[in-house]
């Protein structure tokens, strides 16, 4: 009978100290609450060839509300989370007068509220950050110009779990890298409100807003594992390739494929976001600047290919190189 009463009471403690346990665990990974402040600004990116393009980009206030402190970036601002976290994002409008700000995130539900801010307005965006990923986001205004001029950027969630982009082990990474895909055509960034969008031909192509030389080199020793984060914030569907070595798909869209796949060439479609993981192997690269990550559509030139514009023979374009 005194056994029976010892071992009861025993399992009694034991559950009340695992309770007591998991709730301690539960308030020490607790989630963050993350507010972001960004401005919807004019700005002027430095193209090879055509000089000061202007942008609208996004850019984070050094006085929050306060726009005169930002400046435009192509693209925006990379925005690191972690899954769990409680996220605002608050976008005021410094556009010029007569457009109407649309912030958005494919694959984020907000919490209910206004989605557009007017001119001189700020909008907040509210969302649990409830699943791991690489996310675009953007603003839809004005029927797809705004996104066209720079205003898209990087918003990714962290696992809890470091350097595991999804939270399982077939994600690990030691090296990440994130690629934002822009396309820019001169004419139509210096006229986007009369531009006739039939007409748009973009000649530069951009890996975070620079054109080969200048896109930095992702540098990872044998061995390593590279993550890349692919976000294609351009208007066409767009083919990575990879020489000397594979491309594993892991994710698409910020979802965890069940089938992940090797490929030598990947396309990301118009919006997508898509991650890959690739090993870094011994053997030596295919030139001597590294593993080359190109645009398999050849998009690898600058500036238009007649009349004064550059020649083929000068390079540019998405280009850029693992680097052992």
């Amino acid at each position: 009978m005194h056994t029976s009463v010892y071992r009861s009471t025993r399992a009694l403690m034991v559950l009340v100290l695992a309770t007591v346990g998991l709730a301690c665990v539960g308030s020490a990974a607790s989630a963050a609450t993350v507010s972001i402040n960004l401005c919807a600004v004019p700005g002027a990116t430095t193209l090879p060839g055509a000089g000061a393009v202007p942008i609208w980009g996004f850019g984070i206030p050094t006085t929050p509300g306060d726009c005169s402190t930002a400046t435009a970036t192509l693209p925006g601002p990379q925005l690191p989370v972690t899954q769990g976290d409680l996220v605002t994002i608050a976008v005021t409008n410094a556009l010029p007068p007569g457009h109407v700000l649309s912030f958005e995130i494919p694959g984020i539900t907000f919490n209910a509220g206004p989605t557009d801010a007017a001119p001189g307005a700020t909008v907040s965006r509210t969302f649990t950050a409830s699943r791991p990923g690489t996310y675009l986001y953007q603003s839809g205004g004005n029927a797809g110009r705004q996104e066209a001029m720079g205003l898209s950027g990087a918003l990714l969630v962290r696992s809890p779990v470091p350097n595991q982009a999804y939270g399982t082990a077939a994600t690990a990474y030691d090296v990440e890298a994130t690629l934002v895909l822009t396309a820019v055509d001169p004419a139509f960034n210096a006229a986007p409100d009369t531009f006739d969008l039939v007409t748009y031909r973009a000649t530069y192509w951009l890996i975070n807003g620079k054109a080969y030389p200048d896109a930095p080199a992702i540098a990872a020793t044998a061995g390593q594992r590279v993550l890349l984060r692919y976000l294609n914030a351009g208007f066409d569907n767009t083919a990575m390739a990879l020489l000397g070595v594979h491309q594993q798909v892991v994710a698409r869209d910020a979802r965890l494929l069940s089938n992940p796949f090797q490929a030598a060439t990947e396309t990301i479609p118009a919006g997508a976001t898509e991650d890959t993981i690739v090993t870094v192997p011994s053997t030596p690269p295919p030139s001597s600047h590294g593993f080359p990550l190109y645009n398999r559509q050849l998009h690898l030139t600058s500036g238009p290919q007649t009349g004064t514009g550059p020649t083929p023979g000068t390079g540019g374009g998405m280009l850029t190189f693992i680097q052992p």
